[in-house]
């Protein structure tokens, strides 16, 4: 996959994301009213676990292949995603992973650390996921 498709895929996965959790949020705050059964909030942690996790799938196989080849800055982002961003992927999903009434509990503070994560990448990874930046430092 291209620099540029791939840039697309993965912020499209973020948008996703995005509105899958301001959904689980809704709901979460109705479920705490009684409007929601916890049934209702599960299912739709379930669909956002599965877009979270298809994302860091996509991540994994689309980011490194494109940044490897790149000789000033490509191992050294590769490093910093190895360290710090699976480490926030291990972080996320040991809240991810709990009962979705538990999760209820924290998912404001999830919402925004999910938002800030992603907003990272759009910043680092995906900023530099683009044809021309990736030529120029092959040369």
């Amino acid at each position: 996959m291209d620099a540029n498709t791939a840039r697309k895929l993965i912020v499209s996965q973020h948008e996703a994301i995005r509105a899958s959790l301001a959904e689980c949020l809704g709901i979460a705050k109705r479920v705490r009213t009684g409007e929601s059964s916890e049934l209702e909030l599960e299912l739709a942690f379930e669909l956002m676990r599965a877009k979270v996790y298809e994302h860091n799938l996509t991540e994994s196989e689309l980011i490194r292949p494109l940044l490897a080849s790149t000789q000033q800055w490509g191992d050294r982002l590769i490093d910093r995603m190895i360290e710090e961003h699976l480490a926030e992927h291990v972080a996320m999903w040991a809240v991810l992973n709990q009962p979705a009434v538990v999760v209820a509990l924290e998912l404001e503070e999830l919402a925004a650390d999910l938002d800030a994560h992603m907003a990272a990448e759009e910043r680092t990874f995906i900023a530099v996921l683009r044809p021309e930046v990736i030529s120029n430092h092959r040369k």
